[in-house]
């Protein structure tokens, strides 16, 4: 009986092998031809192009930019940024802004581009010691800083309270003596606040949640030392709709009510975080990825103008604590926002050049001298890719896989895209790299790249390229001695 199963299936298998790769191919060309419709073009991100095509920022070829600074490039566009400042940052009919913005260090802690963040009038949310210390050192005054985070130091608590900074949010009940501690010790106070989570927020590591946090709130004021001033939220994630946004902030708000109404708190600062998402990228499925890799149907195009735009998201969270005030009779606080995609992500690029180029029956392939080594979000996230060089007419019609310059299996940036023909030389621009690219980038087999600040005429290296001897600049050989 076995050995007659066997037949049959050996007599089947020439057939299933010719007819798997056919199949394939036709569910290929079905899914191929299912598209969103959207497209996006450098206007969306405020950069346009030349008569002969050349992608340019504020007027600059990138391809000038890359040769006058090397690459791979990564550029801001310090128009973009204060634009995106001045959005959050938009004033209310009495003139004064709506929301107090307090920028995200760890999502893009370039010094250069939180200084010009601090200049536009956007406070500093720090989530460590040394972030803290950042902070101070590029000149941020105390009354702009927020310390978050759940794992704080000593040291770290000891500097906030020193300097005087705007509050300290504590994640968790053992904070509060910690905190209380070194105000003793210095002979100050210190402004706090309680991070609190709902359903709708993240939880685990992070804040108290709300059947907990009024422990933390009493027992925060009966240290004597700690005046209790706010409650911080953090809803997380990508907020792209109304729903996403006002259910937080409500369940928060019944919260604030129950505080104040029955246990006499007075809140100056309610912090709602951030999380913003931004229109142009987004996490893609499970069901997104395995079409790019088998059936070659590249991701899905988002729409520019999908989402909360940000002065929606400043509006409608401002409009929707304002009621909840009124209704209850009670005096405005502080709203505070804490941005980091929403603000910096559309605001930054990497240029990133073909090295090599391979064909093979499955898949032509271009090897970039950038991969997953300075581009991780590529692992989860649609980032829009353009041509730098483009000529007039060109027409999209290749389909290459994009892989980074490591020897690693997983450096396949993506398994199918779609773009004119393209040589070694050639160059493509990476968008909305603006938000934890560069902090989680890593020396990998090779040299994190530059960051280069484009503004009003301006080019400015806000941090030069690695070099060899910069990554082993902290290290000893076996000797003990210096090998930089």
């Amino acid at each position: 009986m076995t050995s007659a199963l066997q037949r049959v299936r050996s007599a089947a298998r020439p057939v299933a092998d010719r007819v798997k790769p056919l199949a394939k191919s036709a569910i290929g060309t079905a899914v191929r031809s299912r598209s969103t419709g959207n497209t996006l073009t450098p206007e969306v991100w405020g950069l346009d192009r030349d008569e002969a095509g050349r992608l340019r920022v504020q007027g600059t070829p990138v391809t000038e930019l890359v040769e006058r600074h090397g690459g791979p490039l990564h550029i801001v566009d310090g128009s973009a940024l204060r634009r995106n400042a001045a959005r959050f940052l938009q004033a209310g009919p009495d003139g004064k802004p709506l929301v107090e913005a307090y920028y995200s260090y760890k999502s893009n802690p370039v010094p250069g581009v939180l200084q010009l963040l601090d200049r536009c009038g956007v406070g500093a949310e720090v989530t460590s010691h040394y972030e803290l210390w950042l902070a101070l050192q590029i000149g941020v005054a105390p009354e702009h800083i927020i310390f978050n985070g759940p794992g704080k130091s000593d040291e770290g608590i000891r500097l906030a309270v020193e300097r005087g900074i705007q509050i300290l949010n504590i994640n968790q009940l053992e904070e509060v003596e910690r905190i209380a501690a070194a105000c003793r010790e210095l002979g100050r106070r210190a402004r706090v606040g309680i991070r609190v989570s709902t359903s709708s927020t993240w939880q685990g590591q992070f804040a108290t949640l709300a059947e907990d946090a009024l422990e933390v709130f009493l027992a925060a004021r009966e240290t004597g030392v700690l005046d209790v001033v706010g409650l911080h939220q953090h809803i997380g994630g990508h907020i792209g709709s109304v729903e996403r946004l006002v259910k937080p902030v409500d369940e928060v708000l019944d919260f604030v009510a129950m505080l104040e109404d029955e246990h006499g708190f007075a809140l100056e600062i309610i912090n709602l975080g951030g999380g913003l998402a931004v229109p142009t990228t987004y996490n893609f499925t499970a069901k997104d990825h395995k079409h790019n890799v088998h059936y070659g149907k590249a991701l899905p195009v988002p729409s520019a103008r999908s989402g909360l735009s940000i002065e929606d998201f400043v509006t409608l969270t401002h409009a929707h604590v304002v009621k909840r005030y009124e209704d209850r009779g009670r005096p405005m606080p502080r709203i505070m926002l804490e941005p980091g995609r929403g603000m910096t992500a559309n605001t930054q690029m990497l240029a990133t050049k073909v090295l090599t180029e391979r064909t093979t029956p499955e898949r032509d392939f271009l090897f970039l001298d950038a991969g997953i080594n300075v581009l991780p979000g590529f692992v989860s996230e649609y980032h829009h890719i353009f041509v730098a060089d483009r000529a007039p007419g060109a027409v999209d019609d290749h389909a290459y896989r994009l892989v980074g310059p490591t020897c690693a299996p997983w450096d396949t940036l993506l398994h199918c895209w779609y773009g004119p023909e393209l040589h070694k030389g050639d160059s493509l621009v990476v968008m909305d790299t603006g938000a934890y690219f560069v902090p989680m980038a890593t020396t990998f087999s090779f040299a994190e790249p530059g960051i280069l600040l484009v503004d009003e005429g301006r080019e400015v290296m806000l941090r030069r390229g690695e070099s060899f001897t910069d990554i082993i600049a902290l290290d000893k050989g076996a000797d003990g001695q210096d090998l930089a």
